[in-house]
């Protein structure tokens, strides 16, 4: 049996894994001259005290296989002939030991590509053989060799912990090595690489920006329907241009939907991952600021209400007393940070928040008076709850329900005071609950559409308001029949509860005949429902259809009760979902800010 060292996949491997270098004096080697040696004798394997001595003294398994690639390094000659003489010394060999085991990942990819090299000549060469002998035509090996596609099999790689999220996808003709976002780390990239003969070995690298700009949306359509942004044309039936990056080629059908199949995986995982972040962060109503995407947008409030707040976090440092709020730390300028110094009942000893301010932009043509309130995780924690570092739905309730309260309590100059300085007649209990405090502050409410919160008639126009304003600036989208006869059915059912609504305006929005009989526009709706196209939707039409769902609620809240609340948002749910899913991309490609 050949041994794994003398495996020419393996030489060509371990030489380009240490960059065609010697391992232990480092100096480059010629292929020529490569040598493959064993970093511990081979040959200590038939004296079995000497081998269990070894793998004890270098803290190895007692399972190490000498013969594996945990043992083997490329030598130049002189080295591996000084080797022959003299032992190595224990901490050069410990060192060769642990540069083996951290190559291993690089030594296979190495070995891999080195396969796929070989089958590809090795089909070329078959392919010229058949030609010398007559059996293939020139103008058919031509034909063959442009055509070509060396297959990279179907395969899906994950690999995930606290310190990398990793996927290798493979799909026929094309490879994809992908970093995803984590926590903390939040951007991630992608390296596509082809085996099509024209950009064979082609490697096309992506951003975090250009993933989600590029490869989003269209995701899971059909080819042909050219909804995916990298695809720029389809020239024939088999001949698409494509568009990756600053690159631009062409591949055939097959190649196309191999890309396709690649790109829809990746970006699945892609936003999965970034869901995970928002549900670790409870951020998922938040917006990120684009600078800096492991922060996040909290509330807008008045200059002077900031200056308050700075002012009793200064005023309550933890360093000044004991009190409840003495949970400052006043260093730092134009910043809050609540932090104990010990454990409390209610907090462990550590930072819970950190929060800074922001202006909207130094691009407005108006001033401002408000800042934005920014929430900044500046240890990057692993621990986050009540007790820990605040998440960002957490730091947000403590704002406007706790803090912004008693900073306005206690610096209300309307409130008298006694000598000793305090409230007179007034708790803050009591304070609060004569007071509203929501005209304070502004925060983005439009993020994330949750079905689950809307139960009330209003809440639901609200909902319909939102989708319409969205695909009313949406140039197209792709829904299933499903998702279109179900948005209709929403429109259907209102229309079958109510005995009046706003025919003029329905029709109109949906060009249909002209009726004041509701049972008339209900059967008109359910035909143009029969009839509309799916797959490729103008947001156009979604739009008159939300319109006309708006418009029919508006009429019938009165008698709409709870349960039909629930089923005509459930009608709504495609559309809620893709609105969400477009607001979370778009949320992480935000416009630029200032600090103040």
């Amino acid at each position: 049996m050949k041994q794994l060292k003398g495996k020419s996949e393996v030489r060509y491997a371990l030489w380009q894994a240490y960059n065609k270098k010697c391992a232990i004096c480092g100096e480059p080697i010629g292929y020529t001259q490569l040598q493959i040696d064993h970093i511990i004798a081979e040959s200590i394997e038939k004296d079995h005290n000497e081998l269990y001595r070894v793998l004890k003294k270098y803290d190895l398994h007692k399972d190490f296989q000498l013969n594996s690639l945990y043992n083997l390094r490329p030598a130049c000659g002189y080295c591996n002939r000084e080797k022959s003489y003299y032992e190595a010394p224990e901490e050069i060999t410990a060192k060769l030991l642990r540069k083996a085991k951290n190559k291993i990942s690089d030594v296979n990819r190495e070995i891999q590509k080195y396969l796929e090299e070989s089958n590809y000549a090795l089909k070329i060469e078959t392919m010229r053989k058949a030609v010398k002998s007559g059996e293939l035509k020139l103008e058919e090996y031509i034909d063959q060799v442009n055509n070509f596609v060396s297959d990279y099999g179907d395969e899906f790689v994950e690999y995930e912990n606290e310190f990398t999220n990793f996927r290798s996808i493979k799909y026929n003709s094309v490879k994809l090595d992908g970093y995803l976002p984590r926590l903390n780390e939040p951007e991630g990239s992608c390296l596509f690489t082809f085996n099509s003969f024209y950009i064979r070995g082609m490697s096309i690298t992506l951003t975090h920006n250009e993933i989600l700009q590029t490869l989003f949306k269209g995701t899971k359509t059909p080819t042909d329907q050219l909804m995916r942004p990298y695809i720029v044309d389809k020239l024939s039936e088999d001949n698409y241009i494509i568009q990756l990056g600053s690159s631009r080629f062409n591949l055939s059908k097959d190649e196309t939907m191999h890309l396709c199949e690649v790109v829809d995986r990746f970006i699945s995982e892609y936003i999965v991952a970034i869901e995970k972040i928002e549900k670790v962060l409870t951020c998922k109503e938040f917006l990120p600021l684009s600078n800096d995407l492991t922060k996040y947008k909290l509330i807008k409030i008045h200059k002077k209400l900031w200056g308050l707040m700075l002012k009793f976090a200064d005023e309550h440092d933890n360093y000044h007393g004991n009190g409840k709020w003495h949970i400052f730390d006043s260093s730092g300028r134009n910043i809050i940070k609540v932090y104990n110094n010990e454990p409390t009942p209610q907090y462990n000893s550590g930072f819970h928040c950190v929060i800074h301010s922001l202006v909207d932009s130094n691009d407005s043509w108006e001033p401002t008076e408000e800042v934005w309130l920014v929430w900044w995780d500046v240890e990057k924690n692993k621990n986050y709850g009540i007790r820990d570092y605040w998440t960002v739905e957490q730091t947000y309730h403590w704002l406007t329900n706790e803090f912004i309260p008693l900073v306005m309590y206690s610096y209300d100059s309307s409130l008298s005071r006694n000598k000793l300085g305090f409230k007179k007649g007034v708790s803050f209990d009591e304070y609060k609950e004569l007071n509203t405090f929501n005209n304070l502050y502004f925060r983005n409410s439009n993020r994330y559409i949750d079905i689950y919160k809307t139960t009330r008639v209003n809440e639901l126009i609200e909902l319909v308001n939102s989708l319409q304003l969205y695909y009313s600036v949406t140039t197209e989208t792709y829904l299933e029949k499903k998702a279109i006869d179900s948005i209709y059915d929403a429109l259907i059912y209102i229309l079958s509860i109510s005995s009046d609504t706003d025919f003029y305006y329905i029709c109109s929005k949906l060009n249909i005949n002209q009726t004041s009989d509701i049972n008339h526009l209900r059967t008109q709706v359910y035909r143009k429902k029969k009839n509309e196209k799916y797959g490729k939707v103008s947001g156009g039409v979604l739009d008159m259809l939300l319109r006309s769902i708006s418009a029919s609620i508006e009429y019938s809240q009165e008698i709409i009760n709870p349960d039909e609340i629930k089923l005509i948002t459930q009608y709504l749910e495609p559309m809620i979902t893709d609105y969400n899913l477009n607001k979370l991309v778009s949320a992480y490609l935000t416009s630029k800010w200032m600090f103040l």
